[in-house]
């Protein structure tokens, strides 16, 4: 393969997931416990952060335990009507455990209502984030090589403040 380029794999969720776990998770479409605002586990801007918590950046789930953000599943992209995406990642030292699937699950959960294709996208080398495909049964449906980007920001693309500093 091209040091310039990476594999991406697409998978479908299936139209149910069932995950057994007994976490708790905190869910964009739930009420919001005020603590979450404080529980920032890094990665986030702050602002950013805040454009999470309030829904601007799309639906998320996570797993928490004693107001500490353990696993997040969110929307790194923008949806459109059709699609939505998952992008999952999992506190170092709490991985392994089951709890980005967890996550994932209930993203999937959130958005399920909306009746748009949900994608779970990850490199081939990501071996963690495919066992999350694994264990969800999602369905393969591409492998595509792409460019690397490794000078693209990490900010949302919804994020005002990746627009402020663009």
């Amino acid at each position: 393969m091209n040091p310039a380029t990476k594999v991406v794999l697409r998978y479908i969720f299936p139209s149910e997931v069932e995950v057994a776990s007994d976490v708790t998770i905190v869910r964009s479409d739930s009420h919001l416990p005020a603590w979450l605002r404080d529980a920032n586990p890094g990665g986030w801007h702050p602002i950013e952060w805040d454009e999470l918590l309030d829904g601007r950046l799309g639906p998320w789930a996570m797993v928490v335990d004693c107001e500490r953000v353990i696993s997040i599943a969110h929307t790194p992209v923008p949806m459109t009507d059709e699609v939505a995406e998952c992008g999952v990642w999992t506190k170092p030292g709490s991985r392994g455990r089951g709890h980005a699937t967890a996550s994932a699950s209930m993203w999937a959960e959130v958005l399920r209502p909306s009746g748009r294709r949900l994608v779970y996208r990850t490199t081939e080398d990501n071996l963690s984030s495919r066992r999350v495909a694994e264990r969800l049964r999602l369905r393969l449906v591409s492998r595509t090589e792409e460019p690397r980007d490794d000078h693209v920001s990490n900010l949302h693309p919804l994020s005002s403040v990746r627009q402020v500093s663009e």
